[in-house]
């Protein structure tokens, strides 16, 4: 069976931060370097990628899965008119369509393995869902947008912590002395002290020691690359790097910077015109941000 060499989920803290955007570019221009991609849209409650490369009304998406309990992913494939570059659109805008449960999830994830790519990427959809969390810790690189202002920082750390303590949880979950301390979705069970690795491996030695050095490698083995888009002053630079620093003290994790985005009016005007800036404004100071970027990320699983 033929499965991606490698599947890229782009995801973020809070929606309006150009999250979809760059997924899609970074997807375009793989594509034009000649690698065989597939861009898969996962927010199922408000879909968009196919207009960002304009595909109007596309006729096939995930939503084929929840009506039909359809497995077949190569018939969900739709031309993008972008060579090398396919696309799976998600389930629509329907009432309900994000409300999926998670045998549904398992199908969506189990297809999304099996493509025939050289890279899958995965625009997840805003926040910190069990869903959308589990679907950044599904890829095998994980890229989280950023943008400068403090809020977009924050919800970025908490998505960062949130995918961290989630792969955590996965393997305490039939222990329930542990799950407690990094399972905060029911408060009343929860150990919400547990804010911090190191509180986490504190209590984890008064409890089983053993497991810290689990936890250790977990961590050792979580490397989310990081992207700032929306730069507008030489100040706004410094987000990336505080965001890493507070990741490292907090979380004990040190994200890959692959760089950053200008804001400019090329991109929203590729957006309204349905065409992504990559190939729109190949030339322009964008398109070199995130060429930038690519050769990044390329530099770092090469």
């Amino acid at each position: 069976m033929v499965s991606p060499e490698h599947i890229i989920a782009v995801g973020g803290g809070k929606g309006g931060i150009g999250k979809s955007v760059i997924c899609t570019n970074l997807a375009v221009g793989l594509a034009l370097s000649g690698k065989k991609v597939v861009l898969v849209d996962t927010d199922f409650g408000s879909s968009n990628l196919h207009a960002l490369l304009g595909v109007k009304n596309p006729p096939l998406g995930f939503i084929n899965f929840f009506q039909k309990n359809s497995n077949h992913s190569p018939s969900l494939l739709l031309e993008t008119g972008i060579d090398n570059l396919q696309l799976i659109c998600a389930a629509g805008d329907n009432p309900g369509s994000a409300d999926i449960n998670s045998e549904t999830l398992g199908i969506v994830r189990d297809n999304i393995r099996n493509l025939d790519a050289d890279y899958v990427f995965l625009d997840l959809s805003p926040g910190v869902s069990y869903a959308v969390v589990d679907f950044f810790n599904l890829a095998d690189s994980g890229m989280i947008i950023t943008t400068p202002e403090l809020t977009s920082v924050m919800k970025t750390f908490s998505f960062i912590r949130a995918a961290l303590f989630r792969r955590i949880s996965i393997l305490f979950r039939n222990q329930e002395n542990l799950i407690r301390l990094v399972d905060h979705s029911d408060p009343t069970l929860a150990d919400m002290e547990t804010h911090s690795i190191d509180i986490l491996k504190e209590k984890l030695s008064a409890i089983d020691p053993k497991q810290v050095l689990v936890v250790d490698m977990i961590i050792d083995s979580f490397r989310p690359c990081l992207i700032a888009n929306r730069i507008r002053y030489e100040k706004d630079l410094k987000a990336g790097e505080n965001l890493i620093e507070l990741v490292k003290k907090y979380l004990g994790v040190e994200p890959v910077y692959l760089g950053y985005l200008i804001e400019s009016d090329r991109v929203r005007d590729s957006v309204d015109e349905m065409t992504p800036f990559f190939i729109k404004e190949p030339d322009s100071t964008p398109a070199n941000n995130l060429q930038n970027i690519i050769d990044a990320f390329s530099n770092a699983h090469g």
